[in-house]
């Protein structure tokens, strides 16, 4: 498993980033009411998270998959990650700065903010270091 990944620190990097999936799937299919709480978002958006929520399952599942099987040819899902990650990033922060949705009661943090700047480093690292597998 390790000769897959490069060596322990891109492992390592991947079963981190996966495990954080992993809590954002459960908190998200499982348990929405307690991050509607929150986000001040309401219970009418209990239905909208869960649905929104479900499109992260396959990219946990495929993160399962691609730690048991090997990295060769996964170039897409580490895109996709990285594209998510940046496209989270700059709506957190913009939401954050009240750049857009201003007149929203919903709430976000600065640790939402450090979350997705972690998965577009943790997304930049493991595709530079994986590389020579991916592609």
């Amino acid at each position: 498993m390790i000769e897959n990944f490069n060596g322990f620190f891109y492992l390592f990097l991947f079963i981190l980033a996966i495990g954080l999936q992993g809590v954002y799937v459960f908190r998200i299919v499982f348990s929405p009411s307690g991050l509607i709480k929150e986000y001040n978002t309401g219970e009418n958006s209990l239905y909208l998270a869960r649905v929104l929520g479900v499109f992260i399952v396959p990219l946990f599942i495929m993160g399962l998959i691609i730690l048991f099987r090997g990295t060769e040819g996964t170039w897409v899902y580490f895109i996709l990650s990285f594209m998510i990650g940046l496209c989270q990033l700059i709506y957190e922060t913009a939401f954050y700065f009240k750049l857009v949705d201003k007149n929203i009661s919903a709430k976000n943090s600065k640790l939402d903010i450090g979350i997705a700047i972690f998965f577009v480093i943790v997304s930049v690292i493991l595709i530079y270091g994986l590389s020579d597998k991916i592609y």
